[in-house]
């Protein structure tokens, strides 16, 4: 099972470069190490190199989606700023939520947690109040 991420904006580099820096956190957990790809976009004309789009994360059975929503969120917590993260599942279901560095709780680890293993396929609440 994999999962993919993306970050919404309205700079197309700045989402690349979330992207990036989500990668850098997601290879320090050992359960995803080597699980994390990042997929350029396609390359325009005027262009030396697409920007990032989407991280793949490749789930296998066990705790590796649990440690995938946590590292999300702490990574999350890491930053000044507020971001929004898409998740979408193999089956196309996907998720969207806002997640503020200190907003971010244990309910919304929880939630992209079911989420992510399908466990509850409803979309995740709102993670700011």
């Amino acid at each position: 099972m994999e999962s993919r991420i993306t970050i919404a904006g309205a700079d197309p580099a700045a989402a690349a470069s979330d992207l990036r820096s989500l990668r850098a956190w997601l290879r320090h957990e050992d359960e995803l190490r080597g699980r994390v790809q990042l997929l350029d976009g396609e390359v325009g004309p005027e262009e030396m190199g697409g920007l990032a789009e989407v991280l793949v994360v490749a789930l296998s059975a066990g705790g590796a989606a649990t440690v995938l929503a946590q590292a999300v969120v702490e990574w999350v917590r890491q930053r000044t700023l507020d971001v929004t993260v898409r998740v979408t599942r193999p089956d196309g279901g996907s998720m969207e939520v806002q997640l503020s560095g200190v907003k971010a709780g244990d309910e919304t680890v929880a939630a992209l947690r079911r989420f992510i293993t399908e466990e509850q396929p409803d979309a995740l609440p709102d993670a700011t109040p």
